[in-house]
């Protein structure tokens, strides 16, 4: 269970970067919607831990560079979390730590989730103007052309966690 009116202030009162362009809350909400567009054409994708990535994969940031950990320092924020503000279940919270830690250091998963979780984190590299490249996305969904370019239009939308929530199917 994921209760977004609890779960969000908890990450964004702990995240040093949560007003940030680049690796903050809209960057998160970003990632958020496209996870929301990709979730329909990734079968076997777990729509919350696609969500709770979102949330969690930069909420841990120190720095807008180099920040070796930032990923693992995301996944424990999760795990402070986990059965407070909100409850997915041990395996569950596992696959959304797995696909926090590696989300900047491994180029690719055959897992629909992290795949997923990975592919709507680099559609939005566009906001730090690279395009994304089809060989590091992992769901045939994203290195769709069309997606790629629209892509570029995301970031910086305020997209609203409740109307993303409802996406997902969650709340």
């Amino acid at each position: 269970m994921i209760g977004v009116a609890e779960l969000v202030p908890a990450v964004v009162e702990r995240a040093p970067l949560a007003g940030s362009w680049h690796h903050g809350e809209l960057h998160w909400q970003a990632v958020g919607h496209a996870g929301a567009e990709l979730l329909p054409h990734v079968p076997g994708c777990d729509p919350e831990v696609l969500f709770l990535f979102a949330l969690f994969h930069d909420a841990q940031r120190e720095n807008e560079h180099h920040d070796p950990g930032h990923g693992r320092r995301g996944s424990a924020l999760a795990r402070e979390l986990h059965g407070r503000a909100f409850d997915v279940g041990a395996e569950r919270l596992e696959l959304l730590c797995q696909a926090c830690d590696g989300h900047t250091d491994v180029e690719r998963s055959d897992d629909p989730t992290i795949g997923a979780c990975w592919d709507a984190d680099r559609l939005n590299l566009w906001r730090v103007a690279i395009a994304p490249v089809p060989r590091f996305l992992s769901t045939a969904a994203a290195r769709n052309p069309e997606l790629v370019s629209v892509a570029a239009t995301w970031h910086g939308a305020r997209y609203g966690w409740d109307a993303l929530a409802r996406r997902y199917g969650i709340g």
